[in-house]
């Protein structure tokens, strides 16, 4: 879908939102309803014609452009063969990484011992591979849905457990911005069903805070990981325990 397109598609969207009808917006706008229609169905909006619809909409343009490309289809995963491509080098997952949590290109030559010239080479091989679109002056669209997510058992999570995971809960996790919450209990199957849906509200709840904030420096920002866990488990040194 054309950029054009998309934006109309979520003026249209957001008229609905907020319950305007073509008449609603065409008093709103001192035009006839019939103009209104025209205006849509041709998708002929000069620059200040968007301005009003904003205003009207209460919308800034930057957010309605932010709505729009939210309606164009992108990837919620990857391919097997994508992720063992990516994990076979170290400096491509990375600035795969970094891109995928919204840094620039700029912000990471200028944070990691990277050339332009090399991050370049990276940024090319991503856009081949449609994880993003490289656009003239260096600029990254990602290709990414916001609810992308990583195979399960794939080349990422296989080099999460046996590089990463270990690192991560070997910290005491006693400071201000850290918490380790670790409860044991015995459970129906129906208040384990809830407490999974529950744990995935939180974890989409994560995806719209980064999404929300992806416009914000990465210097303002901080790596945040989160896990959350459940399931069937007894600690194995009990079950030595257990009658036979």
């Amino acid at each position: 879908m054309a950029t054009s397109a998309r934006i109309i598609d979520a003026l249209k969207r957001q008229l609905k939102v907020r319950g305007f009808t073509y008449k609603g917006l065409a008093d709103k706008l001192e035009l006839s309803e019939s103009a209104v229609k025209h205006m849509f169905s041709t998708g002929n909006f000069s620059l200040r014609r968007l301005d009003e619809l904003c205003a009207v909409l209460e919308l800034d343009f930057g957010d309605l452009v932010s709505l729009s490309e939210a309606l164009e289809p992108r990837i919620e995963q990857l391919t097997a063969e994508q992720e063992q491509e990516i994990v076979a080098d170290i400096r491509l997952l990375h600035d795969a990484y970094c891109l995928i949590k919204y840094w620039s290109f700029d912000e990471i030559v200028e944070r990691y011992n990277i050339s332009p010239q090399e991050g370049l080479r990276y940024l090319r091989r991503l856009d081949r591979m449609r994880i993003i679109e490289l656009q003239p002056g260096d600029r990254v669209r990602l290709l990414i849905a916001n609810n992308f997510s990583w195979r399960k058992n794939g080349a990422i999570e296989k080099f999460f457990r046996s590089r990463v995971q270990s690192e991560f809960f070997s910290h005491d996790f006693a400071d201000d911005s850290s918490i380790r919450i670790v409860k044991n209990g015995m459970l129906t199957r129906k208040s384990h069903l809830q407490l999974i849906e529950k744990l995935k509200s939180t974890g989409d709840h994560f995806d719209d805070l980064t999404w929300d904030e992806r416009r914000v420096p990465a210097a303002d920002r901080h790596g945040t990981t989160m896990v959350l866990a459940i399931r069937h488990w007894f600690f194995e040194g009990f079950r030595e325990l257990e009658r036979r």
